[in-house]
């Protein structure tokens, strides 16, 4: 019985739907972009989520960077930080020698609007905004950099300042187009230098600002930058921990500098110590971010289309007072007639969250195809959050317009004109 009352209502609310098309579609405007903005923004936080998963996991869930300063947020370093003790390369040959420790170096850097920024040639075409690293050999393997072409450089030429590289895939796509990268020379700042490896597309690719270095890039051995830069002192520890081990070798890593830069027990830290879990967490904050700033916009549609679903239906209550008398006259029940409207108000909703849900899964793919930098992936948690959430809507708004039908005194109703 309550099943053949639902089918009914059920049809009565299409039936009426279909008839006011345009005034249907206008009542669950707001709701269709509501329900749009959270199927948009959960894709591309799910997208983005996904994206720095695999590039942690790209980069090593075991590695970890430590530094003079905190780069981990958009602020300047402190006048504090600035008056630290720089790391050196020995402190990197020591970390290196921790039993915790699978791979380790110090390394250095030259970045793109820095002074003296690399300027890296082949006849005349020019690296786009590279970036110069100089290092171990254990840099690229504590960093899980893999080779598209060619080979890491080795022990060898590291230590004797061979003027080799291994560069990125947009480096070597820019200076080489379709030749073979491998072997052929180009310059840094007009010095010749032999391209012996190639390296994979990044994991991080368009992620972030700066996330793509290592595609633009040409990493050279450590006594090489060192010739090229004499006066570069920023060093940055690159560790690899051994399976298991990443909490010790931060730990080993943490009471080993501490005693190295003579830092007392009653300081803290002169140093940053950035891991994956920090990095997970400080991306997290970015996301909460994001959907602060836009679910509260999708909220305030939601509530407009949900005042105007309330607006409408007791607009459509007193159109239809005289159709309410009589299917009271004819034995219909309160509950019936709350039932109908509800589940009235409920179809228009859930059809204009439909809407919105269709919406939002052609504007995520077409992002994907647009803007490849700015990934999304669409969650079916969210799909059904966001239909349940429009249906919600409709039984709330709905609710008022249809316990004022079911009390209309059906004499009355049948009189109104």
């Amino acid at each position: 019985m309550l099943f053949h009352s639902l089918r009914e209502s059920f049809g009565q609310a299409l039936a009426t739907i279909g008839a006011r098309k345009f005034r249907s579609l206008l009542t669950v405007l707001g709701v269709i972009i509501g329900t749009t903005s959270v199927i948009l923004v959960s894709s591309v936080v799910t997208g983005l989520e996904e994206n720095f998963a695999a590039m942690v996991e790209r980069f090593g869930t075991s590695t970890i960077f430590v530094s003079k300063f905190d780069f981990g947020g958009p602020r300047e370093p402190t006048f504090e930080e600035r008056q630290r003790k720089d790391l050196t390369y020995e402190d990197g040959l020591v970390v290196a020698e921790l039993p915790s420790v699978a791979a380790a170096t110090a390394c250095l850097g030259k970045w793109p609007g820095s002074r003296d920024a690399p300027i890296i040639k082949h006849r005349d075409r020019q690296a786009n905004n590279p970036v110069l690293r100089g290092g171990d050999p254990a840099f690229l393997e504590a960093r899980n950099m893999q080779m598209l072409s060619g080979r890491y450089y080795t022990d060898v030429e590291s230590r004797h300042g061979v003027a080799v590289a291994v560069i990125g895939y947009d480096t070597a796509e820019t200076l080489f187009g379709t030749t073979e990268a491998v072997g052929n020379e180009f310059t840094i700042n007009g010095q010749i230098f032999r391209v012996v490896g190639v390296l994979e597309k990044s994991a991080a690719r368009g992620m972030f600002p700066g996330s793509n270095w290592e595609d633009n890039c040409a990493i050279i051995p450590h006594a090489t930058f060192r010739r090229l830069y004499p006066r570069e002192k920023n060093y940055v520890i690159v560790a690899k921990a051994r399976d298991g081990q990443l909490d010790r070798m931060v730990d080993d890593i943490t009471r080993l500098l501490r005693k190295r830069r003579n830092v007392p027990f009653y300081k803290a830290d002169d140093f940053h110590i950035s891991t994956p879990n920090a990095e997970k967490e400080g991306f997290g904050k970015i996301t909460l971010v994001l959907a602060a700033i836009v679910v509260p916009i999708s909220g305030m549609a939601l509530l407009i289309g949900g005042i105007g679903v309330l607006n409408i239906m007791l607009v459509s209550v007193t159109e239809r007072t005289k159709e309410i008398g009589t299917r009271r006259a004819l034995g219909a029940r309160r509950r019936d007639i709350i039932l109908q409207f509800l589940i009235e108000a409920m179809s228009l909703t859930g059809l204009g969250g439909s809407i919105g849900i269709l919406a939002g899964l052609g504007i995520s793919a077409t992002l994907n195809v647009a803007l490849p930098s700015l990934p999304s992936s669409v969650s079916a948690f969210w799909v059904a959050v966001g239909f349940v959430i429009s249906v919600g809507i409709g039984l709330i708004a709905g609710l008022i317009p249809a316990i004022k039908a079911a009390y209309l005194d059906p004499a009355e109703a049948l009189r109104y004109e």
